[in-house]
């Protein structure tokens, strides 16, 4: 699992000893801990810290130093080589999954972030629970939760002194949100979430029907959509888009074009993975020949 010297990852490792404990003497528990040294002392005594919980528990632990010298976006970079790691410790290692120790809280500021730079349903239902090998035990518990947790449980933790940093959009939101949210709002939003995840699955079960009626002929070298479908589905672009996002077409401006475009027309996806050519009354989709043997789409 991943841990920093914060109170929600130290509650997630603590609960994970104790189901060792006491229901499964088998599970294989290992650490691993990011540092990014953008903290100074405080990085180094999380690091500590987190040493000798897994020394005095006899667990192994994983560590990684980073050395971020640009000076924008810190926390993007961060978080993007944490991931890409924690992805090469999993091959590396063989582990099933990696915990992680987001909560409720995390998972609705996440929202209101993704509101304000613009988002559709997806980005509304919260933090998932499971995705691909990382999991988040903790999103159906509050901070309050895990604080008081912790504080009965005697867990010692490091406040990360960012956290109150307000030049940060999601501490901004955070600082807000903990004035407004009451025990029965946290009630409300835990049962939006659940509606909504069940409302993102029948989505994406009428969009699998769609693509079929959609994609008239397919091979190995490409795919034939029908323009006189498309134009049958209403909003049209919406369901472009979401045909199209996973060949890595994210410009919904540029597909209608190619739509309305003369026979002959053609555009590229994002990094020109994939190519689509207007055929008369149809599109045709195809990945570029440099791309061929990479397994690029999902």
């Amino acid at each position: 699992m991943a841990v920093s010297g914060g109170v929600d990852s130290l509650v997630l490792l603590d609960l994970f000893f104790r189901i060792k404990d006491l229901r499964i003497k088998d599970l294989k528990i290992e650490v691993l801990h990011c540092n990014f040294k953008l903290r100074g002392a405080e990085s180094e005594e999380e690091e500590n810290l987190i040493k000798k919980i897994c020394k005095k528990k006899k667990i192994l632990l994983h560590t990684k130093s980073f050395n971020i010298r640009k000076k924008s976006s810190k926390q993007i970079l961060a978080r993007k080589l944490r991931y890409l790691w924690f992805k090469r410790m999993l091959k590396t290692n063989y582990f099933n999954y990696i915990a992680l120790g987001h909560h409720l809280n995390d998972s609705i500021e996440t929202i209101f972030i993704n509101l304000i730079r613009g988002t559709g349903i997806k980005g509304i239902k919260g933090i998932g629970f499971k995705k691909k090998y990382l999991i988040r035990p903790l999103l159906d518990f509050t901070k309050t939760e895990i604080l008081s947790y912790a504080k009965t449980k005697k867990i010692s933790w490091i406040e990360d002194s960012s956290n109150i940093n307000e030049k940060f959009l999601r501490n901004k939101i955070r600082k807000i949100l903990n004035k407004l949210l009451s025990n029965e709002a946290y009630l409300g939003i835990k049962k939006s979430f659940h509606i909504l995840k069940d409302e993102c699955l029948m989505i994406n079960n009428h969009l699998n029907i769609i693509k079929k009626y959609i994609f008239l002929k397919k091979n190995i070298k490409e795919k034939t959509l029908s323009l006189k479908n498309l134009f049958n589905l209403h909003p049209m672009k919406i369901y472009l888009y979401k045909i199209l996002k996973d060949y890595y077409f994210n410009n919904i401006r540029n597909l209608m074009k190619i739509i309305i475009s003369k026979s002959g027309k053609k555009i590229n996806s994002k990094k020109s993975y994939f190519s689509i050519k207007k055929k008369n009354k149809q599109l045709i989709l195809y990945r570029n020949k440099k791309y061929e043997k990479k397994n690029i789409s999902r």
